[in-house]
């Protein structure tokens, strides 16, 4: 299992480190807590996040 820091996910997702924090911290985003160098998230919740974030153009069934 990979685990990512938060500034890790906000490059992969192309936000700011606040935004990963907001979604974190609201629930959208499983993190964990990695001893005293702060938040973890893996891999699995990552992709988790992502999946939940597709959408469906009607019509075409593909997820965009």
């Amino acid at each position: 299992m990979q685990l990512y820091t938060v500034s890790e996910v906000a490059k992969k997702l192309k936000r700011r480190k606040s935004k990963v924090y907001e979604l974190i911290y609201s629930g959208e985003l499983e993190a964990t807590k990695h001893s005293e160098r702060g938040l973890r998230v893996s891999d699995q919740a990552l992709q988790k996040y992502l999946e939940s974030k597709k959408v469906i153009i009607q019509g075409n069934n593909e997820a965009v």
